[in-house]
C-alpha cells in the first residue's frame, strides 16, 4: 500500500520489496476550475506545465545543463539512465501528466541526488502561478507498476505568484535511494532554477 508523504518526509526506497530496476516518477495537476481556465488570463493561453529532472552531483551542484537536465527539450540523459516521457501541453485526463523514468540500478556515482521540479510555461507572461493549481502531485511507482508513494499538493495563498514547484528529490543514502517529498514554490522558472544550481 503506498504511502502518502507530507512535506519534508522521507522513506526509503527499498530494494526487497519493490522492483527498482526501473522507477517512474509521476507528476499531476489540474487547474483550479473556480479560478478559470481558457480566456480568463492574460492572452488568453491554458496553463502548460512541465516537469523535468535535475541530476545533481557533489554539493548539490549541477555539472552540465545540457546533459544534467532531463525535459522536454531533452528526453533523455546520454547513457539513458533518466528518460522523459515527453510534454504534455494540458494536463487534461485521469493519472500522471508527465512521467519520468529512472533506472536507478544504472545512475552513475557520481549522480547524488535527482530533483523533481513543475514550471508553468510563460507563467509570468501568462499571468499564471501554482496558486491557480489543484491535485498537484508526484509519485514512485516501481517496475511492476506498484506505487510506493505519493506527494498532493494543491493551491494555497503562499503559491500566489510562484511559476514553479520543486516536488520531490531522489538521493542516495550510503547504498540506499531514498525519496523525499519538497513541495518547495519558486518565482523562477525552470532556467533561473537551473542556473542557481550550477557550479
Amino acid at each position: 500500500m503506498a504511502i502518502n508523504l507530507k512535506k519534508g518526509q522521507t522513506i526509503v526506497l527499498e530494494k526487497s520489496e519493490y522492483d527498482l530496476s526501473r522507477l517512474t516518477m509521476g507528476l499531476g495537476w489540474d487547474v483550479s476550475k473556480s479560478k478559470g481556465r481558457r480566456g480568463l488570463f492574460r492572452g488568453g493561453a491554458d496553463f502548460d506545465l512541465d516537469g523535468y529532472a535535475m541530476l545533481l552531483e557533489e554539493n548539490d551542484k549541477l555539472n552540465n545543463y545540457k546533459e544534467n537536465v532531463i525535459y522536454y527539450g531533452h528526453l533523455a540523459s546520454a547513457d539513458q539512465t533518466v528518460t522523459h516521457s515527453g510534454d504534455n501541453l494540458t494536463g487534461e485526463g485521469e493519472g500522471d501528466d508527465e512521467e519520468i523514468f529512472l533506472q536507478l540500478n544504472s545512475i552513475p556515482e557520481r549522480i547524488k541526488k535527482i530533483v523533481l521540479g513543475v514550471s508553468i510555461y510563460q507563467g509570468k507572461q501568462r499571468n499564471q502561478h501554482f496558486g491557480m493549481i489543484e491535485n498537484a502531485f508526484v509519485r514512485a511507482v516501481d517496475a511492476k507498476k506498484v506505487e510506493i508513494a505519493r506527494y498532493s499538493l494543491s493551491g494555497e495563498a503562499a503559491y500566489d505568484g510562484k511559476i514553479s514547484m520543486l516536488m520531490g528529490e531522489i538521493y542516495r543514502d550510503g547504498t540506499q535511494w531514498k525519496f523525499k517529498a519538497l513541495g518547495n514554490p519558486s518565482g523562477d522558472d525552470m532556467n533561473g532554477i537551473v542556473a542557481s544550481l550550477m557550479r
